[in-house]
């Protein structure tokens, strides 16, 4: 099959999960003999190639706000799109999210091919439907769905979630999960020196994550006192962009100070590091679609402690690869890490059962192979 992929982010463009995610599935599509090609913005017009993927980004511009600019890059994109199809003559067009929708149904329009819609989350969990402009992009996401011949969504309870906000007929909504590169894991030397981020005597505990309320941060801080108070040794390694100022002031508010780091961004080698020198991984989400942190901390073969919501109910299973917490509950989420940090030995066995839970259920090929029984079922294959 020839597809066109479209997606607001992707690398080196990296906001969240929504660029690795097309990375890696595109990979592995074109690994199964699929012509790919992705539309995306950028700096500059450019084609490129990588990893047999054929990308193609666009320039792009400021615009008042976010749905004014993916009304401006769709336009773009459908010319593109056109003249692109004279040559290759894509089968389907993949929109990503949100911001891909009216770019993925101006092209499904003007090519006439099917469209397939994956959605990485929605704005009624991120951040609410509240107001004038969260309702578009609620709107947006509910057209999206619409407008497909086939929707994708990354976990059970999301697909729930989908059906009874927008209505979507059981027969054409699909979950298919994110997947992880285990073999980044694997080869990946340890590019850091743990004794920047901890003491010798101190346990790394790490969240990978946005500074944002959805990924629960606060909860987090409000729990280490309890966990300090049974494990001195502990130390919170805080990786990732946002809020960073408001969450260390909060931080020292309850008297952690030499006990949290906050990192920043870092590289991806880096938190691949992070991954293999923790401990123990803590996912505090408030709102979580699917949980790839738990994942990749399963890859490194470390356990997890997240709450029991969303897509982290399918990639922690409790007392098996990790442990489950009440969600936005500091006292849950103390008592559970407690426990997971009295005993090295089970956190090695949650760890090493994490490890053989990806590697049978959440490689890339397998959701690729999944991803074209869509691509099939949207073009009336079967």
């Amino acid at each position: 099959m020839r597809i066109l992929m479209v997606t607001w982010e992707y690398p080196p463009l990296k906001v969240g999960g929504i660029a690795p995610h097309c990375f890696e599935i595109s990979k592995a599509l074109v690994r199964l003999g699929h012509d790919v090609h992705i539309l995306t913005a950028g700096n500059e017009e450019k084609e490129e190639y990588d990893a047999g993927i054929t990308i193609h980004r666009i320039p792009s511009a400021k615009t008042p706000d976010t749905i004014s600019w993916a009304t401006y890059i769709a336009h773009k994109f459908e010319k593109t799109a056109i003249r692109l199809h004279k040559i290759n003559k894509f089968d389907v067009v993949h929109a990503h999210d949100w911001m891909m929708v009216p770019a993925g149904v101006g092209i499904k329009k003007v090519l006439k091919i099917p469209m397939v819609f994956t959605l990485h989350s929605l704005e009624h969990g991120r951040s609410g439907v509240h107001d004038a402009y969260t309702k578009m992009i609620n709107d947006l996401e509910w057209y999206g769905t619409y407008e497909a011949s086939e929707v994708i969504t990354v976990g059970r309870d999301f697909s729930q979630e989908v059906k009874r906000l927008f209505s979507v007929p059981d027969e054409k909504i699909h979950c298919i999960p994110n997947g992880v590169d285990i073999s980044k894991f694997d080869k990946s030397e340890i590019v850091i020196d743990r004794d920047d981020y901890v003491a010798d005597w101190e346990k790394l505990v790490l969240f990978v994550g946005r500074l944002t309320h959805q990924k629960g941060i606060e909860y987090l801080i409000h729990a280490a006192p309890k966990i300090l108070s049974e494990h001195p040794e502990a130390k919170f390694v805080i990786v990732g962009g946002g809020a960073i100022d408001y969450y260390r002031n909060m931080a020292m508010q309850v008297g952690l100070r030499e006990k949290i780091y906050f990192t920043g961004y870092v590289s991806d080698e880096t938190v691949i590091s992070l991954f293999k020198t923790a401990d123990v991984t803590v996912i505090p989400s408030v709102y979580e679609p699917f949980g790839i942190v738990a994942l990749e901390a399963a890859a490194a073969r470390k356990p997890a402690v997240g709450s029991y919501t969303g897509g982290l109910k399918e990639t922690i299973i409790h007392e098996h690869t990790g442990l489950h917490t009440l969600p936005a509950n500091p006292n849950s989420i103390a008592d559970q890490m407690n426990r997971i940090l009295w005993d090295d030995n089970w956190g090695k066995y949650l760890g090493r059962n994490g490890r053989e839970m990806v590697e049978q259920n959440y490689r890339w090929e397998k959701i690729a192979k999944w991803t074209t029984g869509v691509y099939g079922k949207a073009l009336g294959l079967w």
